[in-house]
Parts: structure tokens; C-alpha cells; sequence
């Protein structure tokens, strides 16, 4: 799994640092695979963030919806352990009321089991590779499952903030910090109801 993210980011960042050098024939090319991606996300449920975050690994997709699955999945991956960091770090404050405790430690166990969740599609999907099988289809079954589980995590998040006294500028952070994960997860969950059977 790691090996797949660091490739994913190595690749991104060659793509982006050597796009002023791309012959017109290749601009091309990235251009045909940027649409395709504008295309895939516009049937996402937030199109524009999606977007911006698939965007950057247009070499990488050309127009295969499958591995433009398995990058949004990935993603999704690194943006939920990144929340989870985030929410780890702020249940360390000192100046926390027992209500903020108490939600924040619910909310990094519910992105803890999202990651886990995550983890376990991305690591079923990079098998795939969008033959019609039975098999095939079980588990593109099993990945949409999980995936789905995992958003239903991230909302007992915040349905738990609006029950509870939290400052709100405490609010807004885990606020911000689940909706990434969720936007996000949504997204990647759109594309593989897109290209699964």
C-alpha cells in the first residue's frame, strides 16, 4: 500500500514538474486524459473537488476508469489517515471541556475505522481490473460495502459534534477536517458504483 502511494505522488509530482516541457503532440495527450477526468468527476457528488484532486494524475489514468478508481480510492486513503492526524493532534489540547474530549475521541475512533475501512477497498480494488467475472463483481460488491460504511463513520462524527456543547471554532476544525474525507469518499464511492455490475 505504501509503495502504491509514494509511486502515486512520485508520479504526480514528475508530471508537474516537467509539464512546460511536454512536446505539443504530449500536451495533447494530457489534455485528452484531463478531460476525461473533468468528464468521470462530473458525475461525482462534488465534481469540482474531485477534480481538483484527481487532476494532478492525468498522465497516470489516461482514460481508464478503473486505475481513476483505484487513484481516487488512494487518495482517499491519505486524506482520512491526514484527518486522523489532525483530530489526534487536537484531543491533546489541554484546554479541552470533558463534551470536546469525549467528541473528539469518538471522532477519531469513527476516521480510525473509516482508514481501516479505506484500506481494506483500496487493497481489494488494486486486484481488479474490470473484467465481468462473478468473482470480480463480489468483490467490487464487498468494496462499495466498506466504502459505504465508511461514510456512515464520518457523519456519526459530525451528527455527534451537533449533540454536543463544542466551541466553535473547535467545531469548524473537525468540521473541515471530516468534511475532506467525506467529500472525497463520496467521490471515489461514485466512480466505483460508475464502473462495478
Amino acid at each position: 500500500m505504501l509503495r502504491i502511494l509514494v509511486s502515486i505522488a512520485l508520479i504526480s509530482t514528475l508530471v508537474h514538474t516537467s509539464s512546460s516541457s511536454y512536446s505539443p503532440a504530449t500536451q495533447k495527450s494530457i489534455n485528452t486524459y484531463k478531460k476525461f477526468i473533468k468528464d468521470e468527476c462530473n458525475s461525482t457528488t462534488y465534481p469540482n473537488f474531485c477534480y481538483n484532486y484527481l487532476s494532478h494524475y492525468a498522465w497516470q489514468v489516461k482514460t481508464n476508469r478503473v486505475t481513476l478508481t483505484k487513484v481516487a480510492v488512494n487518495i482517499t486513503v491519505m486524506i482520512a489517515k491526514s484527518s486522523f492526524k489532525t483530530l489526534t493532534k487536537l484531543s491533546k489540547s489541554t484546554s479541552l471541556t470533558k463534551a470536546e474530549s469525549s467528541v473528539l475521541a469518538d471522532c477519531r475512533d469513527n476516521i480510525d475505522d473509516t482508514v481501516d475501512r479505506l484500506q481494506q477497498s483500496a487493497k481489494q480494488l488494486a486486484r481488479l481490473n474490470g473484467t465481468r467475472t462473478v468473482e470480480e463483481r463480489f468483490e467490487w460488491d464487498s468494496i462499495k460495502t466498506w466504502m459505504s460504511a465508511a461514510i456512515t463513520d464520518e457523519y456519526t462524527c459530525t451528527d455527534g459534534i451537533g449533540e454536543m456543547k463544542v466551541r466553535v471554532p473547535l467545531q469548524k476544525k473537525i468540521q473541515s477536517s471530516i468534511a475532506n474525507v467525506a467529500w472525497m469518499n463520496s467521490n471515489a464511492l461514485a466512480l466505483v458504483n460508475k464502473i462495478s455490475y
